[in-house]
């Protein structure tokens, strides 16, 4: 609760949030609007979260074209309630780091990308395991319930009072991973770790919602596979049937994972 509390948290995640250019939500109140009185605005806010009155405000719902030209919609909140959400981020990614995500995820954390990703893949590679299951989620941006996210939440984080107000942030959402809110990244990953934890022990890699086990041979491959799959059905999630594929050896250069709808 300091995070959504302490005006030094409070106004670090503002901070956070105005580094980027954001269109107003559905209030038409802009940054530049808010950062009037921002002090007031941020004490007010933090009574209404410490005394549990504070409520999201309305959402705008947009659409948007992604650079890989599919069109998605995107909801678009209050820059008050995008602060909150930020604080709650800060708040929950240190226990992500240090309690929930394994070293071989990567994308959506600090220090860790694609080129992060490339690297762990390239060593299975060159140790000889080149058989690989790859596994592109579908929709793993999709779907979902918030009492899910909380619960998965709770069994790293005690404060009730905190859950609640998470639960309530993320139940206005049209869908809790809905591109767009700032809990977006914790969301996503609270998911995918659940899938996470049955795989630990494979020779693996996971860059955002693709998973890369590497075998020594074909039939080590496809139970890999068949593992991956039966790990998704556990949160309703599956292969993307297009993008997963048992890759032979010639098929796995370091350089060809991990690719934009590869």
């Amino acid at each position: 609760m300091p995070y959504l509390l302490d005006m030094p948290h409070l106004v670090t995640a503002a901070r956070l949030c105005m580094r980027r250019a954001g269109a107003p939500g559905a209030d038409g109140l802009t940054w530049a609007g808010y950062r009037q009185g921002l002090r007031d605005r941020l004490t007010d806010l933090a009574q209404r979260l410490r005394n549990g009155v504070w409520q999201p405000g309305p959402l705008r719902i947009v659409e948007i074209t992604s650079y890989a030209g599919k069109v998605f919609e995107a909801a678009i909140p209050t820059v008050e309630d995008r602060i909150v959400h930020r604080a709650m981020r800060r708040a929950v990614e240190p226990i992500l780091e240090n309690r929930v995500l394994a070293d071989w995820v990567s994308a959506y954390r600090p220090r860790r990308n694609r080129i992060t990703a490339l690297r762990q893949a390239d060593a299975y590679l060159t140790s000889g395991l080149q058989w690989v299951a790859d596994v592109d989620v579908a929709g793993a941006s999709t779907g979902g319930a918030t009492e899910q996210f909380v619960d998965w939440l709770a069994v790293h984080v005690a404060d009730g009072t905190f859950l609640r107000l998470f639960g309530r942030a993320v139940a206005v959402l049209p869908t809790p991973l809905i591109p767009g809110s700032g809990l977006w990244p914790t969301l996503f990953h609270l998911r995918l770790s659940q899938v996470d934890a049955l795989l630990n022990g494979w020779p693996i890699v996971r860059f955002a919602d693709n998973y890369l086990i590497f075998t020594a041979d074909q039939s080590t491959a496809v139970a890999a596979f068949d593992a991956i799959t039966a790990a998704l059905a556990t949160v309703q999630l599956r292969p993307h049937p297009r993008k997963s594929r048992v890759r032979p050896p010639h098929q796995a250069n370091t350089e060809d994972l991990f690719l934009i709808d590869g």
